[in-house]
């Protein structure tokens, strides 16, 4: 396996003028030494979205895996299951790029679908 799941701790983060947001949230550590985190939205989640708060979830996982952590963001919604990720632009803002889920599991293997939220109730 490539991937060994470090961490599964739920991730929270805070928008002004907003009580504190938590998601779900899950950690691999990778075979060349990075970490990879995904942050799920599930549908029923209150508080501002992980794509909306993009700074504010980088911040709290590079305070908590560093700057050189992936940061995969993690939409389970039905008929619309997808992964974007973040990455810093040079200007230092953030831009997304829209992954296939082929691509992800290339990395993480079964442990993706294994370890998702809801994946007991029959989720993505």
């Amino acid at each position: 396996m490539t991937a060994r799941l470090i961490d599964s701790t739920p991730l929270l983060y805070r928008v002004s003028g907003q009580p504190p947001i938590l998601r779900a949230c899950r950690t691999w550590a990778l075979a060349d030494g990075s970490t990879l985190s995904v942050v799920t939205e599930l549908p029923a989640d209150r508080g501002m979205s992980i794509t909306n708060a993009a700074e504010e979830v980088r911040a709290a996982l590079e305070e908590r895996w560093g700057a050189a952590c992936r940061i995969i963001e993690h939409y389970p919604w039905p008929q619309d299951v997808h992964y974007d990720e973040q990455a810093r632009t040079a200007a230092g803002g953030i831009r997304w790029h829209r992954l296939n889920a082929d691509e992800l599991h290339a990395v993480l293997g079964s442990v993706l679908d294994d370890t998702a939220p809801g994946a007991a109730e029959g989720g993505a």
